[in-house]
């Protein structure tokens, strides 16, 4: 009886951790967003800061730089400096607590959850590699022709490594990429 009574409280704290989870922004909007976009890739935050809910300190502090588009550009800094949370920020992973981020002159906090996420990728430092083909780790959502995939691996300089492989975009991968080092 004890044992069941304690499970059902825990059950009832899970459901309370659930229901004060705080709500992602909306998924759409009605923000006129052209279908190219991005279209250029700048990047802009002005006075971007974070602060993660129960924390007083903040993550990333008035934070103002700028990216151009097809510029590469490195996060570097200690641990805790904000690196990801600038990363979770473009994303709106974690919601701004002040300043703004702007895409190729689009206010991010305009836009909905999908239309923005759907839209841009990051790339961690620690890529992950899905047990599948090596075209579904590149187009997860089948959304390219192989030959926008072999123009893309040519764009990064991956086309001849690809190419040597028996079975090309189809070459299996193992989970995390294992049979790929």
């Amino acid at each position: 009886m004890m044992a069941l009574s304690e499970a059902n409280i825990v059950a009832v704290e899970r459901i309370k951790e659930y229901h004060d989870i705080e709500r992602e922004g909306p998924w759409t909007s009605d923000y006129p967003l052209i279908d190219a976009w991005p279209y250029e890739g700048s990047i802009e935050f002005r006075n971007f800061s974070i602060r993660y809910k129960g924390n007083e300190k903040f993550a990333v502090k008035n934070a103002t730089f700028s990216i151009k588009g097809g510029e590469k550009v490195a996060v570097v800094g200690r641990t805790g400096s904000g690196k990801t949370s600038i990363a979770k920020g473009l994303l709106r992973l974690v919601e701004k607590a002040g300043g703004d981020v702007f895409i190729d002159g689009v206010n991010i906090s305009e836009l909905g959850l999908h239309e923005l996420r759907s839209r841009i990728t990051i790339i961690p430092q620690d890529p992950v590699l899905f047990s599948s083909t090596l075209r579904f780790n590149v187009d997860p959502f089948n959304q390219f022709t192989d030959s926008d995939i072999w123009l893309a691996l040519e764009a990064c300089q991956l086309k001849q490594v690809v190419s040597r492989q028996k079975d090309g975009l189809m070459t299996e991968i193992e989970e995390g990429g294992k049979n790929t080092r």
